[in-house]
């Protein structure tokens, strides 16, 4: 009886299907409503009784450190280890997917308690970055060539409550792949368009996850991403990633910095 339990507990962890795990945002400063939220929603419609995954979602607030605290909670109450964890927030009119967290707060507003940070660590004895470690190069790749000219590829994810969430995840769980994309924001025109392209991207990037292997690390140096680049110029998307792709000694910070 004890080998039969044992063989159906090993049968059923087997064919148990991934998890991905999703965070949002609460409404921050006032707005009605945090479009990282919406994108959410919309995912778990697209990936309501999926055969491929088991999608779980994460709702933090915009406050420094408590919405890592929170993730961390999310993280506990799964009964595994997820496949992937994709943060998401709002910022801007583009789809911008990160490639790296910088250890620094340095907010220019409150979050969401009232807490301001003027160029302060996040980590005091971590590096002053980290890549980011989900398969973004395949992913990027598992899109259309329109589909590709829609993203901006982003080396800087601010230096708010996004970027704190994105650091001390990636300084704490090193070995879950994990990233953060920016969705278009509440206050854009035409949102409803925005936002169903985004749902549609992502799904397409999520999936592509599951089924990639491991690209390791992001890089985080020019000189880095230019050895990807030359290494890839047999495979023409991926060459184009990282030409696509800013180290953090490159021009690419984006005026909004300190925005979710």
């Amino acid at each position: 009886m004890k080998l039969v339990l044992i063989l159906l507990f090993t049968t059923l962890t087997a064919w148990a299907k991934p998890i991905v795990l999703i965070s949002y945002f609460d409404a921050f400063n006032n707005a009605p409503f945090n479009n990282s939220e919406k994108v959410t929603q919309a995912l778990v419609e697209k990936f309501n009784d999926h055969p491929e995954l088991d999608l779980k979602i994460c709702r933090l607030v915009t406050v420094f450190d408590k919405s890592f605290f929170e993730l961390q909670n999310c993280m506990n109450e799964l009964t595994e280890s997820p496949k992937l964890v994709i943060g998401l927030g709002e910022t801007g009119c583009k789809l911008k997917v990160e490639t790296m967290a910088r250890n620094l707060d340095n907010s220019q507003g409150p979050d969401n308690e009232g807490v301001e940070r003027r160029n302060s660590s996040i980590e005091l004895k971590g590096p002053s970055e980290i890549g980011f470690n989900y398969p973004l190069a395949s992913m990027y790749c598992g899109l259309n060539h329109s589909e590709q000219k829609l993203l901006e590829i982003s080396n800087n994810a601010g230096s708010f409550v996004c970027n704190n969430l994105a650091y001390q995840f990636l300084y704490t769980f090193e070995e879950i792949p994990f990233g953060f994309i920016h969705v278009p924001s509440h206050t854009c025109r035409d949102l409803d368009v925005k936002t169903n392209l985004s749902v549609e991207i992502l799904t397409k990037m999520i999936l592509k996850a599951l089924v990639s292997q491991k690209d390791g690390r992001l890089k985080t140096r020019k000189v880095d991403l230019q050895t990807l680049r030359r290494n890839s110029s047999g495979d023409e998307c991926r060459s184009d990633f990282y030409k696509r792709t800013k180290g953090i000694d490159e021009k690419g910070l984006w005026p909004f910095s300190w925005l979710k």
